[in-house]
């Protein structure tokens, strides 16, 4: 048996139940079971790179803890991730200056181009948005847009369409600043 993953409305991917109980099984000889919270919420984050909600679901089960108490704990520490990492990340400034500049637009390119909405991740796991929630204090340069880590000014939906071409097609490689 598998429980199916969606990425926050992206298509789903299965994980599998008896995986996820063998994790399990190693806290049950802990007199305390919502002690081995931290310990298994580390376990499954280096197995899937974050915690999916069916997995969740089952830690509460397991651990006799609710998900309140279990998405208090993994979103407090931030070595935990409650969405599913994508290998490209897209902020988009929605301050109001880009707003009325044309960063609505270029949410709705993303939306058609890669078929996903705000902090969902592409079915292949390549590509996620997220809206900027600070300035970038650029508005010269709106609409700003951000991409792995470099920010782009002046940004059309034609610019970001060629954008995301480009990294796909390796054109252009990941920065780190």
């Amino acid at each position: 048996m598998s429980l199916t993953v969606f990425n926050n409305g992206g298509a789903g991917s299965s994980i599998e139940l008896a995986k996820a109980n063998a994790i399990l099984d190693k806290y049950d000889s802990w007199d305390i079971k919502r002690e081995a919270l931290i310990p298994v919420l580390q376990d499954f984050q280096h197995e899937y790179g974050y915690i999916p909600a069916p997995i969740a679901a089952l830690i509460g089960q397991r651990l006799d803890l609710t998900l309140p108490e279990i998405y208090g704990v993994a979103t407090f520490y931030t070595d935990f991730k409650v969405l599913q990492k994508a290998e490209h990340r897209i902020l988009l400034c929605e301050g109001i200056a880009c707003y009325m500049c044309g960063s609505k637009g270029l949410g709705k390119l993303v939306k058609e181009k890669l078929g996903i909405e705000h902090t969902e991740v592409t079915p292949d796991g390549k590509w996620t948005v997220e809206r900027a929630n600070w300035c970038f204090g650029a508005c010269n340069l709106m609409p700003i847009v951000e991409i792995d880590h470099t920010v782009y000014g002046n940004v059309t939906a034609e610019k970001l369409s060629q954008l995301i071409d480009d990294i796909n097609a390796g054109k252009i490689k990941e920065h780190h600043h």
